[in-house]
């Protein structure tokens, strides 16, 4: 897969642990909503090697806009280095990999958590472009750290999307639809004819797939994407 150094071009606090940046887009870059790119620094490298550190990161923005966006939360190594970047700095990005996009579908169901609602914002604005019906879950710990929380009231507009927000910290914020984790009240929102697709977190997902499978949902009709 061909490698592409980019700029970074824009550098957005989002939430007080989340920065979108904002990379140039090459020339002739296609993208199906869902996949990701790999990301690596030639500056910043694994522990103890000379080998860039290469980190995975879905893509958030919508295939016709002229950059590649990615949600970037504050944690360890290279997420942390690349929201200290400044604009103009330049990384390495290859792809886009992933199985991660929209089956054909009349109803879809989707359960992010944290920043695993990156791959949902494109796939969202593809799934109403061709007039689908969506319902997204959306676990975050408090009010504070919704992501994106413009673009979702914008898509409310729409009447074929519903947004569901829980807060799992914070039992007092009227935005919230749920207090709860999602898999206690997914059988709310639940239908068998969605097909469901879940991001975030590797015991989140998993938790969430078990639930769904209790409920009835086969399991070739739901698509994970989730990481450590």
């Amino acid at each position: 897969m061909k490698k592409h150094q980019v700029k970074i071009v824009e550098s957005i606090q989002e939430t007080p642990n989340v920065k979108r940046v904002r990379l140039s887009k090459p020339d002739n870059f296609n993208f199906l909503p869902g996949q990701w790119i790999g990301v690596c620094c030639a500056d910043f490298h694994e522990n103890g090697t000379s080998r860039p550190l290469r980190r995975a990161f879905s893509i958030a923005s919508f295939t016709d806009e002229p950059f590649i966006e990615l949600c970037v939360a504050r944690g360890k190594a290279l997420s942390a280095h690349l929201q200290d970047l400044s604009v103009g700095s330049e990384v390495i990005i290859d792809g886009p990999f992933g199985l991660f996009w929209l089956k054909p579908a009349e109803k879809y169901l989707f359960i992010a958590g944290g920043t695993g609602i990156a791959p949902f914002m494109p796939m969202i604005k593809q799934a109403l472009d061709e007039k689908k019906k969506i319902t997204l879950i959306y676990s975050v710990k408090t009010e504070a750290d919704v992501i994106y929380a413009d673009k979702l009231d914008e898509f409310e507009n729409d009447g074929n999307f519903k947004l569901v927000l829980t807060f799992t910290y914070d039992s007092c914020s009227d935005l919230a639809h749920e207090h709860k984790r999602v898999p206690v009240f997914l059988n709310k929102y639940y239908e068998q004819e969605q097909q469901a697709y879940v991001c975030g977190p590797d015991a989140f997902v998993d938790d969430v797939k078990e639930k769904l499978i209790d409920l009835g949902q086969e399991e070739k009709k739901i698509f994970v994407d989730k990481w450590d």
